[in-house]
């Protein structure tokens, strides 16, 4: 079983580069528009879409799988360097600045600034403009640096590239914590059975296509009970 890749790659970036996204970028970054515009939701909803394939359904963070529902109830676009900083606003739109993760780890993370000083003052994002406090999505390789152990037991491996910053990615989204895994947990299992449920209906109406994507959807959460 495969928790997601380790290292992403920045395919969205054919997204990002239209001439009506390039517009809208440009917008803002010069402050005319803001993330909550609704005008941006048919590009952060094909960033999304491209992440999460990428990404297998998984958080980058804590490598569960995202919960799929409307309106996005359980995942966020997730900006590396986050966009609230004056000198990160510029990188709201970079491809290897997003990545998908859970509602849990975006909480744990909020506004926390992950680049030093370099990093800040780069005009370009690059794997050596400076240092960074976690792993990055596109340039550390996640499996190379983090091994999960079953149970979801987040371990840094010892002698790892990136051993020093593997630690800080599991402190601080409290990955290593009992609560945390046992609200994942708790919540996995609420929504699978919901799924079931969902699934139990669209067979009574008549909807067998629909059935079968929930049912499939149940299996890839009961998949994860591997690390149980």
């Amino acid at each position: 079983m495969t928790l997601g890749p380790g290292k992403l790659c920045p395919t969205h970036r054919n997204i990002l580069r239209r001439k009506s996204h390039r517009i809208l970028r440009k917008k803002y970054n010069i402050g005319k528009i803001e993330w909550a515009d609704k005008i941006l939701s048919t590009l952060k909803n094909e960033i999304r879409t491209a992440l999460r394939k990428q990404q297998g359904g998984r958080c980058y963070f804590c490598r569960r799988t995202v919960l799929v529902e409307r309106k996005n109830a359980y995942e966020s676009i997730e900006h590396y360097l986050d966009k609230s900083k004056p000198h990160y606003r510029k990188w709201a739109f970079s491809p290897v600045n997003l990545t998908i993760s859970c509602h849990a780890c975006n909480f744990q993370k909020s506004t926390a600034d992950l680049g030093d000083n370099a990093i800040r003052a780069s005009v370009a994002l690059r794997s050596n403009a400076g240092s960074f406090k976690w792993l990055h999505p596109y340039f550390d390789d996640y499996h190379e640096n983090i091994e999960v152990l079953p149970g979801w037991v987040y371990k840094a491996i010892g002698g790892a590239p990136k051993e020093a910053a593997a630690k800080a990615l599991i402190v601080d989204c409290q990955l290593d914590k009992v609560e945390t895994i046992e609200a994942h947990r708790h919540a996995a299992s609420n929504y699978r059975v919901r799924l079931i449920e969902l699934a139990t209906r669209a067979i009574n109406a008549g909807n067998k296509e629909r059935a079968k994507k929930l049912l499939s959807y149940a299996k890839q959460i009961e998949e994860d009970s591997w690390k149980v």
